[in-house]
């Protein structure tokens, strides 16, 4: 159990630590803690990149003034509540015009594992870092839906230029279709932004983006890897050997 707790931890430090990495380089960026809650926004117009993150005990009144911190900055958000300490602060988070959604974010955690194994046949990966432009990183991002002007705030040169963060861009037959990138924090990386295009999908894209992010903590020397699952991704995440150590009830306004 003991164990366990230790790797809790670790994820919950590296979810929050992608937030403030984030912030760090939004223009329009701000954090606040409200008696161990963290708030924060990047002033990006979706909700996945502003709010509140519960990881630890908090008091209802915490909570209520942290709401109204995010609710003052005008953009979407959500609150991510730890389900060991979800009440009674999602009593508050109802009471506040909150929604929760039906799925429960899995912290997931990948330990010691075996070498990378090859990318599926016409697969393969490169870093920002190795020669592809960050401008191609965010190509990948607006094909997949995301606005011109919010992929190249989200994904800005200083960001993919910090010694913290790793780009990875996955292509199919030569054409660009996916992407992860790995955000480290002290001994812990997680995989953040693993995508693939629809046109792409189910050809082992995905499992490749993300192995590269692992192999990317690997090279910084990070031995346990973290990140946080979406429905569709979890039962590749699992075939790949991360386990879920804990997980998240996601609310959101219902404006």
């Amino acid at each position: 159990m003991a164990a366990d707790q230790d790797l809790i931890e670790a994820a919950d430090r590296n979810f929050i630590g992608s937030y403030q990495k984030l912030v760090e380089h939004s223009p329009e960026g701000e954090t606040s803690e409200f008696g161990g809650i963290f708030a924060f926004a990047t002033g990006l117009p979706i909700g996945m990149f502003n709010g509140c993150i519960v990881a630890a005990p908090a008091t209802t009144q915490d909570l209520a003034a942290a709401l109204e911190w995010i609710d003052r900055r005008d953009v979407p958000y959500r609150l991510w509540i730890h389900e060991e300490v979800i009440d009674p602060l999602s009593r508050i988070a109802r009471g506040s015009g909150m929604e929760q959604d039906a799925w429960l974010i899995p912290q997931m955690v990948l330990g010691p594992s075996p070498e990378q194994p090859a990318p599926a046949v016409g697969v393969r990966v490169r870093s920002v870092s190795d020669g592809p432009s960050v401008a191609e990183f965010r190509l990948v991002s607006v094909e997949d839906d995301t606005s011109e002007d919010v992929a190249r705030r989200l994904f800005s040169d200083s960001f993919a230029a910090d010694p913290d963060v790793e780009l990875v861009i996955a292509y199919l037959d030569d054409r660009a279709v996916g992407t992860s990138l790995a955000i480290r924090t002290g001994e812990v990386a997680g995989v953040y932004a693993v995508g693939t295009l629809r046109v792409a999908r189910h050809r082992g894209v995905g499992t490749a983006a993300t192995w590269a992010a692992v192999a990317a903590g690997r090279a910084w020397g990070c031995e346990t890897i973290v990140l946080q699952a979406s429905e569709m991704g979890f039962p590749m995440y699992q075939e790949m050997g991360f386990r879920t150590v804990v997980r998240y009830a996601i609310f959101r306004p219902a404006r």
